[in-house]
């Protein structure tokens, strides 16, 4: 491996380090991170950089999923090195948004199968060499932490509730939760209702209705509706797709 390009969910915390260097841009979810004492939140619009051999502890939110690109040292060989990784340091970095929609597009392209691995390499390196490096993130404040705890929480409540939780006005609460997650608390809710509603249909046999009720709807023709509208199928359909591709 010189260059690997992938879409890679995560669902628990670890702590490793690799031989190569990692670049990881947020497609979904927001990843808390801490590189040899550098703690960041990785989340919508920037990319962050860990560096080859360097120890790092990750905890992502449920719904997390990176573009990841692992890039061995050889890779550059008589080729321009983007400036993120001209220097073996950590970084977390904001990307313009014109740039980010690219990076978001290019990870759904990956998703879908649509593109070739290497072609997909190529353009996110093509992309990475118009950004330039930031100092590394300041520490996260308290406020951050919590919000973060929240937001991975299998069912945080309503936004007044997580609100209090955190110790902030519906507001604050809101504005910190955007700027931590990358997402509103409401599209967050949603997004961990949907993925929980997505594996039950793929690994059980449980009926829609029952599903739909313990996710907290009162009828299964709303969740039915919202899940179409989400995943462009019914459920049962979903379903049935899930099964044949098992």
């Amino acid at each position: 491996m010189s260059i690997q390009l992938e879409i890679r969910s995560y669902r628990g915390a670890d702590r490793h380090s690799h031989d190569y260097s990692q670049i990881l841009l947020p497609m979904q979810g927001a990843m808390r991170l801490d590189v040899e004492g550098h703690r960041s939140i990785v989340s919508s619009n920037c990319v962050a950089v860990i560096p080859c051999d360097h120890e790092h502890d990750f905890e992502p939110s449920v719904d997390c999923s990176m573009l990841i690109l692992d890039i061995e040292a050889q890779t550059f060989a008589g080729e321009a090195v983007p400036a993120l990784l001209r220097e073996p340091v950590p970084s977390l970095t904001r990307v313009e948004p014109w740039l980010w929609r690219m990076f978001r597009q290019l990870g759904a392209e990956v998703e879908a199968g649509a593109c070739r691995a290497g072609d997909a390499a190529r353009m996110a390196l093509a992309g990475l060499q118009l950004v330039e490096p930031q100092a590394p993130a300041r520490p996260l404040s308290r406020a951050e932490g919590r919000v973060l705890d929240i937001a991975r929480e299998t069912r945080p409540g309503s936004v007044s509730e997580m609100a209090k939780a955190a110790g902030l006005g519906q507001s604050q609460f809101h504005a910190l939760f955007r700027a931590t997650t990358g997402q509103s608390p409401r599209q967050a809710q949603l997004s961990r209702l949907f993925g929980e509603a997505a594996d039950q249909l793929a690994t059980t046999a449980l009926p829609v209705s029952e599903i739909a009720y313990g996710l907290g709807y009162q009828n299964a023709s709303s969740f039915n509706r919202q899940f179409r509208r989400r995943f462009g199928l019914t459920p049962s359909e979903f379903r049935a797709a899930s099964r044949s591709r098992g």
